[in-house]
């Protein structure tokens, strides 16, 4: 196991999965590459005005380094190789790219518990990875 891909969103619960990605990477002298994956079409939806995107007051780009930035952090010190990497896109469909084109041996991701009524009507990225994934995927709850 040389490559574990961890996408990241910022959020509290998605940290639980760094400590699983750590484990890992100590065990098998893994390589980390921290993802994050901005979906700029859900955020215009979910109504942030298009003139303020128009004047980059959303950078997505910003956002995702930051989002990986703070989340490397909790590897200070481990001596894992960790990498950055970005992407703008449909998460689930960009994560999946990501693990084939940097040829990694399993995906760390957490999961935010939807409902089941939720997941059927939104999806999730989650349950689109474990899906169509052709490596492993290790879900954190």
């Amino acid at each position: 196991m040389k490559k574990i891909l961890l996408p990241v969103d910022g959020s509290k619960t998605c940290n639980l999965s760094f400590e699983y990605a750590k484990t890992l990477a100590e065990k098998f002298g893994s390589e980390i590459i921290i993802v994050n994956v901005q979906n700029i079409n859900t955020v215009v939806t979910w109504g942030v005005d298009s003139l303020a995107y128009k004047d980059n007051v959303f950078d997505p780009h910003k956002l995702a380094e930051e989002i990986i930035k703070e989340a490397s952090k909790f590897f200070d010190g481990t001596g894992i190789n960790v990498t950055l990497k970005s992407a703008i896109g449909d998460p689930a469909t960009q994560i999946l790219k990501m693990a084939e084109g940097e040829n990694c041996d399993v995906i760390v991701m957490c999961t935010h518990g939807m409902s089941a009524t939720k997941r059927f009507l939104l999806g999730s990225v989650t349950n689109k990875v474990v899906h169509h994934a052709h490596i492993p995927v290790l879900v954190v709850r």
